[in-house]
C-alpha cells in the first residue's frame, strides 16, 4: 500500500474513490484491466491520504 497527497477528491484517473487496487487479486475483475492506466501493481493500493481533509464541494 502506498499513499498519495491529492488536490482535489475528484480526478480523471480515480473519480472519487478513495483508494485504487485491490488485495484480492481475482482474475475476472474489470478493474484489472489496463484501459485504467494504472502506473502500479494492481495488488499495490493507491490510497488518496488527504482525501478527508480536502473542502466539500457545494452544489
Amino acid at each position: 500500500m502506498h499513499y498519495k497527497k491529492v488536490k482535489g477528491i475528484l480526478s480523471s484517473s480515480n473519480g472519487m474513490n478513495l483508494y485504487r487496487g485491490c488485495l484480492h487479486g481475482c482474475i475476472y475483475c474489470d478493474s484489472r484491466s489496463d484501459c485504467y492506466h494504472m502506473d502500479h501493481l494492481f495488488e499495490d493500493i493507491e490510497v488518496k491520504e488527504n482525501a478527508l481533509e480536502l473542502p466539500k464541494v457545494k452544489s
